[in-house]
């Protein structure tokens, strides 16, 4: 968890920080925490970043998604995302773009995934109600698995080993793949009411080689602003990898209610 408040408070800096110029730093935070005591102690904490510079045609965007969760003092969540774009808009709806992420969840079976790539953006509507872009690159991907314990029975023993792995009878090695593939994005917001905003995100990653190997990102939220500076927001994400880790499952989701800072 020390990992993630560093993040906060990094983002916290950048956010006083930066210029009051539109044009040249623009960000984006969402906040959450919960903690709760008595019959159960659980805590959890949630970043969700974006940080936006730009200089004439060209933009360059740094998006963190981090969860991290803990059940009577056991963790029960810990994911760390990071993506950086760069974008050159040489039309008026058209970008070259650069995107280069890396992905850490210590609850998916993937010790890390990481992937980066050419490709372009088309922006099909700006204005102050709609916003709708998409997104397509290719890609080079490095997916790597993390080690699997397994007890006398052959069961497997899974993170976050609250017992420890010294009792485990077998371990495995993590697997490494690096592979080529295609990345394909959609951004879409509808300021339905002034203050009131539904944004709604979607990612596809897939493998040249395998084509059921791929991931796919959901998310769907509405934001309320309370202030220039400070809005309310919920959401909901679903991250969904088709051909998990063994042991593992398919499908995470994330329901998040935020406090959000846009500077």
């Amino acid at each position: 968890m020390k990992k993630i408040m560093w993040i906060a408070l990094a983002a916290c800096g950048v956010l006083a920080a930066a210029d009051r110029n539109p044009d040249a730093f623009v960000t984006h935070t969402e906040l959450s925490y919960v903690q709760t005591g008595g019959n159960t102690d659980t805590t959890a904490f949630a970043l969700d970043f974006k940080g936006k510079k730009e200089w004439g045609a060209q933009s360059a965007q740094l998006d963190l998604d981090a969860i991290y969760g803990t059940e009577d003092k056991v963790e029960n969540k810990n994911r760390f995302y990071g993506e950086f774009n760069y974008n050159w808009q040489f039309a008026k709806h058209f970008t070259v773009n650069y995107v280069a992420g890396y992905k850490r969840d210590r609850f998916s079976g993937f010790d890390y995934q990481f992937f980066t790539g050419p490709g372009a953006k088309y922006i099909a509507l700006d204005d102050k109600v709609f916003h709708l872009d998409f997104q397509g690159n290719v890609l080079y991907n490095i997916d790597e698995t993390m080690k699997k314990y397994y007890d006398a029975n052959g069961d497997e023993i899974k993170y976050p080993y609250p017992d420890g792995t010294g009792s485990a009878a077998r371990v495995e090695d993590g697997l490494y793949d690096d592979y080529y593939g295609a990345l394909l994005k959609g951004n879409f917001s509808w300021v339905i009411v002034e203050g009131f905003k539904f944004v709604e995100e979607a990612s596809y990653r897939v493998s040249f080689d395998d084509v059921q190997n791929y991931f796919i990102f959901s998310k769907t939220g509405f934001e309320s602003k309370i202030s220039d500076m400070f809005s309310l927001g919920v959401s909901y994400k679903a991250n969904y990898a088709n051909l998990p880790p063994e042991g593992n499952k398919r499908l995470d989701t994330t329901f998040m209610t935020s406090l959000i800072i846009d500077y």
